[in-house]
């Protein structure tokens, strides 16, 4: 009866704090307009949803984006068949009828399920590998994180693939554990849909796999041939599920068809090699997308960091951005987990030392990256980091008065942090980046487009009746209820009131030297955390 009632507790607390998590979030949806790439995946989510197809673009995979689509479309919006650009079309979408805000809200509670299972996955983990009271410690870290938070509140698909990739290691350490066909099963299930969300977790799961592999006792390593092929086998069915079972040809180019004459001579087996490369196949698109990721990785995507721009990246980004973006007890108290699992004397379960393993593995893995675009596509680290530093708090807690003092002070920090932070979540900043985060970081860490209605609600405050602005972001100017605007130009000076997105004076200056003529001024406001704003001579 006292374990019944004990266990009733336990859940009752996670409840409570999943609960208390997610309706931190709903002030959030109407606080920041549409960020950059919302439009974009809700286009790409609700042509998958109302005609059955997926074309707009491949380098992300259909699962979060047909979850954050299901709200609007639920709601009464329909496509447009915009097919210049998705950001039209899902702006289309989301401004065509209605309040704009209210679609966008719709939009965002796509994300809330990700949010409760990456909950659901840090509780089963602690629970299972560590303890009940780890299990409370560890879940009451993760709802505190503002970059877990930042995410949960938005239309992408940055959640999605943090809890994904977290289920998909969970179960397989299960199936390490005890290798049979049922764990086998629900491991290739969480593998699909880890990819189904996004294809970070084609690095991400890989380099865990091959971790794990090299540190576990190799005796302990199942060799079940079968238990493997039944998980592949469920992982692609989920895949090409989530693409409509698509069944799709390579549309080889015209080079390519050329260079197949030039080789083969004979008609007939030129025509065999046709048939093959122009027949349907499963699986086409994914293909496609993995293809389309790793060629954009290759050549590298504009990035910022400590004042510098790249389009290359730089080896140290994540361990700079993890070091910046996470609330500095919980970083204090993850680095304790790591220590308690490599640096104890005593002996520890494999299941422990697997879990700190993930962890370096995904930001080793991060660090190979050239898409250098901030915390977001690091987010499945966090899970991870939540359990150890679960872990940590209660042996300190349990090892003498100080240490659970200490531990104490440490999750009121990180709690205190996160409480202070809301709702500017997405653009959180410990104090190692001062106050002045945009000399560290200043691309979808900081600066979104998030902040549009708050310049909205400023300028009518200020009375202004005329501005310039340049904005970062996709949502549409005419729509957002501001005064008569132009453009600020990044060469010619300005007068009057101007507004500036933090992206352009910051970034786009490092690239460039746009911007350079203002910087003699300084702003009379800062626009919720993203946007200056200027009177000029």
């Amino acid at each position: 009866m006292n374990r019944a009632l004990l266990n009733f507790g336990y859940n009752a607390a996670f409840s409570l704090l999943t609960a208390i998590a997610v309706a931190r979030l709903f002030p959030t949806y109407t606080t920041f307009s549409a960020t950059q790439d919302e439009p974009y995946h809700v286009a790409s989510g609700m042509e998958w949803i109302e005609k059955g197809a997926y074309t707009y673009e491949l380098q992300h995979p259909p699962l979060a984006r047909v979850a954050v689509a299901l709200g609007p479309y639920l709601g009464g919006l329909r496509g447009h068949s915009i097919r210049s650009s998705p950001y039209e079309e899902g702006n289309a979408i989301l401004y065509s009828t209605g309040d704009p805000a209210e679609n966008i809200r719709l939009a965002r509670l796509g994300s809330l399920p990700f949010l409760i299972l990456g909950c659901a996955v840090v509780v089963l983990w602690s629970w299972r590998w560590f303890g009940k009271p780890e299990a409370i410690a560890a879940l009451t870290l993760f709802v505190c994180l503002p970059p877990i938070l930042g995410s949960a509140a938005l239309a992408t698909n940055d959640m999605a693939c943090a809890a994904t990739v977290a289920l998909a290691l969970y179960h397989f350490v299960r199936w390490l554990e005890k290798p049979d066909q049922q764990r086998a099963a629900w491991f290739g299930v969480a593998v699909g849909l880890a990819f189904l969300s996004k294809f970070s977790a084609v690095l991400f799961l890989p380099v865990c796999f091959i971790a794990a592999y090299f540190v576990l006792d190799k005796r302990k390593i199942p060799r079940g041939h079968t238990h493997i092929a039944t998980a592949a086998a469920l992982a692609l069915l989920i895949i090409w599920a989530g693409y409509r079972f698509s069944l799709r040809p390579a549309s080889p180019t015209h080079g390519q068809y050329a260079a197949i004459d030039k080789r083969i001579a004979n008609p007939v087996l030129r025509r065999a090699v046709y048939a093959v490369i122009e027949a349907p196949l499963p699986l086409r698109d994914a293909v496609a997308g993995v293809v389309a990721v790793a060629k954009h990785n290759r050549v590298g995507h504009p990035s910022y960091l400590l004042g510098r721009y790249r389009r290359t990246g730089w080896w140290y980004f994540f361990p700079v951005v993890l070091a910046v973006k996470t609330p500095i007890g919980f970083l204090i108290l993850a680095i304790a987990g790591l220590a308690l699992v490599f640096w104890t004397r005593d002996a520890i379960p494999w299941q422990q030392r697997v879990t700190a393993i993930f962890a370096i593995a995904i930001l080793a893995a991060s660090m190979t990256s050239r898409i250098d675009l901030g915390v977001r596509h690091i987010l499945p680290i966090y899970p991870i980091l939540a359990v150890l530093a679960g872990n940590s708090v209660i042996t300190l807690i349990q090892k003498s008065r100080w240490t659970a003092i200490v531990a104490g002070l440490l999750v009121a920090w990180a709690a205190t942090d996160s409480i202070l932070a809301h709702p500017d979540y997405l653009a959180y900043f410990n104090p190692f980046a001062s106050r002045h985060p945009e000399r560290v970081l200043c691309e979808s860490d900081l600066d979104w487009g998030q902040d549009l209605y708050r310049l909205r609600d400023t300028l009518k405050a200020r009375g202004v009746d005329q501005v310039s602005i340049r904005y970062f972001g996709t949502a549409p100017l005419d729509r957002a209820g501001l005064p008569p605007h132009r453009d600020l130009s990044p060469t010619r000076p300005a007068s009057g009131w101007a507004a500036i997105s933090l992206h352009a004076l910051v970034m786009e200056n490092a690239e460039n030297g746009s911007f350079e003529w203002l910087k003699q001024y300084q702003p009379v406001e800062r626009v919720g955390k993203s946007i200056y704003l200027y009177r000029l001579p």
